[in-house]
This record gives C-alpha cells, structure tokens and sequence, in this order.
C-alpha cells in the first residue's frame, strides 16, 4: 500500500475543500493526488403509493442545463445519513416520510473524490414543508412510473449517475425471479 507523506488544504471552500496529498509508492516514487472533500451525501428514492418514483427538475449551472434527478443533498454536522434523507426529502419535495430503508452506498467518483453517497428507498408519505437552502431552486416536481422508470434507465435516459444506481439498485434488490449471476 502506498504511503501518505503530506498532505495539504489547497482551496477550503463553503460546499468541499481541496487537498493536495503526495504519497510514496513502495520503490519509492512520490506522486500527487488533488482530493475534493466535500462531505458525504444522500439520495432519496421516493415511492408512493401509485408505484410511482418521485423526482425534482434542477437546473444544474456545473453541467449547463436542466436534469431530472432524485431528491438529495449533503449530510449536514451532526446528522447520520437517514437524518440527512428525511430532512432533504421534505426540503426538497415537501414530503415527510414514514417508512424510510437504507438502499445502497457508494463513492461519487473515487479517482478524485471521498464522497460517499448514501441511497435511501421512502414510502409511506404525509404532507410537509417544502423549503429550499440559497444554493437550490426546484423547478418542478415530476412522477414517473417505475416501470418506466426501469426502462429509462436501461436505456440511459437519466443523465444523473445518483439515479441510475437507485432506481436499478431497487429493481434488481426487489425482482422476485432475480438469479445470482455465475461465471
């Protein structure tokens, strides 16, 4: 295993810090990794009670243009993950849940960054309050069906990584005539 031999904050900024870190390898060649450490994150798969997944319309400035995405958001001081997913769900689409299960977790984009992304499935809805942090404006709320949503998918109709592996996730953790692959 390579060896960490300096690290340092390059940019700390209000949404991550970038830390420039130099590790050794075991001949030891120093290289540099420039790390962006924003904090973990949770996404939410929202389901009601029409089999129907729940979704907000953002526009995203980084990407120049508007993406259907789940409900998510960043994981605040303080909170654990399900914290974090109760909360954004009600911020970001004013609804509460009563049934909330863990779904998955995994790394953004390792190669660059540390965050973990923390997939929350949610059913069993009541009314809340919906209410947006400076950085965010939803544009709408949409439904699809999940079965659309299966296809769409599939066929890389998403543009949003986040969605893709929830939605999929779901589907091949809850599909009944699911077979364990074999080499």
């Amino acid at each position: 295993m390579n060896k960490l031999i300096s690290e340092e904050i390059k940019y700390n900024g209000p949404r991550f810090n970038i830390v420039q870190k130099i590790y050794e390898r075991e001949d030891k060649v120093r290289y540099v990794r420039d790390c962006v450490e924003p904090g973990d994150a949770v996404v939410i798969l929202p389901i009601n009670n029409n089999n129907e997944i729940i979704f907000v319309k953002q526009y995203r400035e980084v990407v120049g243009k508007e993406l259907l995405e789940l409900p998510a958001g960043m994981i605040d001081k303080g909170e654990n993950p399900e914290q974090a997913a109760r909360r954004e769900l009600e911020e970001e689409t004013g609804i509460k849940t009563n049934n909330i299960e863990f779904l998955v977790d995994f790394y953004a984009s390792c190669g660059y960054t540390n965050e973990k992304v923390y997939v929350y499935v949610a059913k069993d809805f009541e009314k809340g309050n919906q209410h947006f942090d400076d950085t965010e404006e939803i544009l709408s709320i949409e439904k699809i069906n999940i079965k659309d949503c299966i296809n769409y998918a599939l066929e890389n109709k998403f543009e949003a990584a986040h969605v893709n592996i929830a939605i999929l996730t779901y589907y091949l953790k809850n599909n009944k005539r699911r077979k364990k692959w074999k080499n």
